[in-house]
């Protein structure tokens, strides 16, 4: 019997090659998205070229009510999941000086909240041996938070200490693991200058993009691996290696 997946905000960029990456290694994928029906559809259909199966269930898991419609859908029948990825959320805020309120609860919402609310509701639908895997940020790790993004980094942060500790909880028959994505080409940078490219690029060892490809075949190891527990991994091109001097 093949294992299944479940991917949040996987209509696209990390999300969606995420779930491509899964169906290669032979997963069924669930592919949840928010609003974009049609990109979903669009990963579903490639996923099944992998001679998987491959279902879209929207979803807002940016709130409670669209967490519970997420876990409804996706356990309809009395279906399980091998793997739940935590993928979902957004990189964008106002200056500090500018943030609101709602703008640090929506932020946290997106970033650390939706996977806390979805690990908490999926935990009874994860087969024995499974795995919770989340995805943070290089802005998450430690003493390395984004001056620019300081809810996010925070968010991104607290994501990394939480598998820890739900790690610890669900030891021995879940797993969870976390990966820490660098500078990853996807659709938000197609409106980024060319000169603010680069600067970024240049920040890291390789000096050139993480493929969000690259981040799903670290979701699939860190899915298949039975001995890699409560770790994050950094896909970034060498990036942590030359901090503390990327803060831009």
């Amino acid at each position: 019997m093949r294992k299944r997946v479940l991917i949040t905000g996987a209509s696209k960029g990390i999300g969606a090659a995420t779930a491509l990456e899964f169906a290669k290694a032979g997963y069924d994928v669930v592919i949840n998205y928010k609003s974009d029906k049609t990109a979903a559809e669009a990963v579903a259909q490639k996923a099944r070229t992998h001679k998987v199966q491959a279902e879209i269930v929207q979803a807002d898991v940016f709130t409670e009510q669209g967490v519970k419609k997420l876990y409804k859908s996706a356990t309809k029948n009395n279906k399980k999941l091998d793997v739940l990825v935590n993928n979902a959320g957004y990189a964008d805020e106002p200056e500090f000086s500018s943030l609101t309120y709602q703008d640090i609860v929506d932020s946290l919402s997106a970033n650390f909240i939706s996977a806390v609310l979805c690990t908490q509701v999926f935990i009874p639908a994860i087969n024995k041996g499974g795995a919770i895997l989340f995805n943070s940020s290089i802005y998450g790790m430690s003493m390395s938070g984004n001056p620019g993004l300081a809810i996010y980094s925070a968010g991104k942060a607290a994501i990394v200490n939480f598998a820890q500790t739900m790690a610890e909880m669900l030891a021995p028959n879940i797993r969870c693991n976390v990966v820490a994505p660098g500078v990853t080409k996807t659709p938000a940078w197609d409106s980024a200058s060319k000169d603010y490219i680069n600067m970024r690029l240049n920040q890291s060892l390789q000096k050139e993009w993480v493929n969000a490809a690259d981040i799903g075949t670290a979701f699939v190891f860190l899915a298949e691996n039975p001995h890699v527990n409560a770790t994050t991994i950094a896909v970034d091109a060498g990036w942590m290696k030359k901090f503390p001097e990327n803060r831009a």
